[in-house]
């Protein structure tokens, strides 16, 4: 029980959410003497529900990891019959044994608006009512903790996350641990032929809404604010459920696009600038946006990336608005320059 108790503590001491996942599969696995627990997140796109695995921990093979689905090879909903069942009972399902004699339970795990995920669970004997207590209980305490972080990592207009997040968000999960070689602190792609091709990147791109002011001062700051959460809306419905979204200030949004070819990052881009440009916003009517974004690269912190994707959209800007830039595509055509730090006081061009 005491062990029980500390591993709880250790939990809703966390801000990270990966990490809360991981721990909460161990103290799981730990407390029922599971011999396999897998962790999912119930994601919509494009109005299909589908299921991203978050955590697995296999006894047998002796592995605990956030094993996080492909982005693009998420299963539906539909194809987990007992997933399924469980999302529309939004009760504890035992699945019965499988092949290796283990009994199965499935847990979901709720909100105030339903399931957001299942907690799988696998032991060698059945589970008895005290078991199920626990584990329903150590759910809540995982979600309460789930709802305390979006307090406090949220804007509170837009619902997006907030600018101080963007920054931990950053240094922890992206920012890549390569040092650059040489001595020198590349702020910038070096060589053009050096860009992404072809490959995955992350990207990060800055969104700027056009003529913002002009708005709040014709129509008022109430309809401002609504441009504002119904912009925050089509963020969300257009993105992927792995980029990360934020509101870091005024009509500024920033994206991080996790893990995608330059082609994707592009028309991902391009795609919420068509989007903004097709609705129609209430008494405002039509309004545009215009993007800067740029790879993130080895070296990289918060500032280094979102200073090249803002130069790129001051480019967007001063060429008319409404369009997407790339900052490298930028470097490439010698509309911007490359810049190289030798120490904090010297800048190559």
């Amino acid at each position: 029980m005491n062990n029980l108790i500390d591993s709880v503590a250790d939990l809703t001491a966390l801000r990270d959410r990966d990490e809360l996942e991981i721990i909460v599969a161990l103290v799981m696995f730990d407390s029922i003497g599971a011999s396999k627990i897998v962790l999912w997140r119930v994601v919509s796109r494009s109005g299909e529900l589908q299921l991203q695995r978050r955590a697995l921990f296999d006894g047998s093979a002796g592995t605990l990891s956030n094993i996080l689905s492909c982005e693009d090879d998420l299963p539906a909903l539909d194809t987990h019959k007992e997933l399924r069942a469980c999302f529309e009972s939004r009760s504890c399902l035992q699945l019965g044994q499988d092949d290796g004699g283990q009994y199965g339970y499935v847990f979901p795990v709720l909100n105030e608006r339903g399931v957001i995920g299942f907690l799988e669970i696998y032991r060698a004997t059945p589970l008895g009512e005290d078991q199920s207590r626990l584990i329903s209980g150590l759910l809540r305490i995982y979600w309460n903790h789930l709802r305390i972080l979006d307090y406090s990592e949220n804007d509170e207009l837009t619902g997006l996350l907030n600018r101080k997040t963007f920054d931990e968000y950053f240094r922890r999960r992206v920012q890549p641990k390569v040092q650059p070689a040489h001595g020198l602190n590349i702020c910038a792609p070096i060589p053009p032929e050096h860009f992404p091709q072809g490959d995955r990147y992350p990207w990060l791109a800055v969104i700027d809404i056009d003529y913002f002011k002009r708005i709040n001062d014709q129509f008022g700051h109430l309809y401002g604010d609504e441009v504002l959460v119904l912009l925050s809306r089509l963020m969300v419905s257009t993105f992927r459920e792995t980029d990360r979204l934020f509101r870091c200030g005024g009509e500024e949004f920033v994206v991080i696009l996790e893990q995608a070819e330059t082609s994707v990052a592009a028309q991902l881009l391009e795609n919420f600038r068509r989007a903004v440009e097709a609705y129609r916003f209430p008494q405002v009517g039509r309004v545009t946006v215009s993007i800067g974004y740029t790879c993130i690269i080895a070296g990289d912190n918060s500032s280094d990336a979102f200073g090249r994707a803002d130069q790129a959209l001051y480019v967007a800007k001063q060429n008319g608005r409404d369009q997407v830039r790339s900052y490298e595509a930028l470097i490439s055509e010698n509309v911007l320059h490359t810049r190289i730090l030798v120490d904090d006081s010297l800048e190559l061009f």
